[in-house]
């Protein structure tokens, strides 16, 4: 099942709206998924909310709330055609509005979009000739792929797709179970040259700064934590291009702890890993390393690591929009 504890880590705006003898608190705290096409519904998390307000999106575009998917906590709202990225503004129907502190279409710190920004080594592409997400293909025939599930449609034009079963433990060998920017162009792939990956926040402390990135896990296809993912930022000059052995580690394992499993729900989520996460050493789990500089970190890389036991699991992540923002 989807964990929620990544959509719940911003702390909101907060507007106290005066309602005859009572107060009530009026927060936008985060999106189920911060990219969302024009015509479809948006999802927002926070309080206060009722179907008798209003919401703008970007340039004064006007959003429709869902009465019926809409509560004090939930949100609900088509996002109209015109919406552009930027703050959203709610405005009550009795009281001041008050903006988000996330951003809609957050294209800011873009590190890899596979778009502008491709990544320089691993991954699958999902996507044919055209440009469109790939069919299912019926029948094992040479230099055709079978996939155990339809490719998502896509919220932000490509997407990267980490598709494959992992068994050699602890290892970075297939290519399938990895995506990676390398800065450095000599190592190939179009690499930006010696940037942080924090871009105009590298001199914010980390405390105040996140990584956050699409995700999109068919039920059919659920994650089953074995391995985990790794994500983390290696310096510029690496002699194994990566850097993780010089690099503070984050490790996300977000399967339920009841099923043992991961998918999203819902379609396209949003996570948020604020950058003090990033605390551990390649070596254990239990040796702390950090903080991030981010002033030297100018790789990424998001791979698959671990040991996958005796029973290796195929795994099918579709992701997008790796960036590093400001929490709020």
């Amino acid at each position: 099942m989807r964990s929620n504890f990544f959509n719940s880590i911003i702390v909101g705006s907060m507007l106290l709206v005066t309602t005859g003898c009572q107060e009530k608190t009026v927060t936008m705290q985060s999106m189920r998924c911060e990219y969302v096409k024009a015509g479809d519904e948006a999802v927002i998390y926070g309080s206060g909310f009722s179907a008798d307000d209003e919401i703008l999106f970007e340039n004064n575009q006007k959003g429709k709330i869902v009465a019926s998917k809409t509560n004090d906590s939930i949100l609900t709202v088509i996002v109209p055609e015109e919406a552009k990225p930027g703050m959203l503004c709610y405005i009550p129907k009795h009281g001041k509005k008050v903006y988000s502190d996330f951003m809609f279409r957050d294209n800011r710190g873009i590190i890899i979009d596979f778009d502008t920004y491709p990544s320089t080594w691993g991954g699958f592409e999902p996507f044919d000739e055209e440009g469109e997400p790939i069919r299912i293909v019926k029948g094992e025939e040479d230099n055709i792929l079978t996939l155990p599930a339809t490719p998502p449609e896509e919220i932000s034009n490509h997407y990267g797709l980490l598709y494959g079963m992992y068994k050699e433990a602890w290892s970075m060998n297939g290519k399938e179970t990895f995506l990676q920017y390398c800065a450095n162009p000599e190592y190939g792939g179009g690499g930006r040259g010696n940037h942080s990956i924090a871009g105009d926040y590298v001199g914010m402390p980390i405390e105040e700064l996140c990584l956050k990135f699409e995700v999109f896990v068919p039920k059919e296809c659920s994650f089953k934590c074995r391995p985990r993912i790794e994500m983390f930022f290696g310096p510029y000059e690496s002699a194994n291009k990566h850097g993780r052995e010089v690099s503070p580690i984050y490790a996300w394992a977000p399967c339920d702890s009841k099923t043992g499993e991961f998918y999203t729900e819902n379609g396209w989520e949003t996570i948020t890993v604020p950058l003090t996460e990033f605390n551990r050493s390649y070596e254990s789990d239990e040796i702390k390393a950090g903080p991030i500089n981010l002033k030297t970190a100018t790789n990424f890389t998001f791979v698959l690591m671990g040991d996958p036991g005796d029973k290796p699991s195929e795994n099918y992540l579709c992701v997008d929009n790796f960036r590093i923002v400001p929490i709020k």
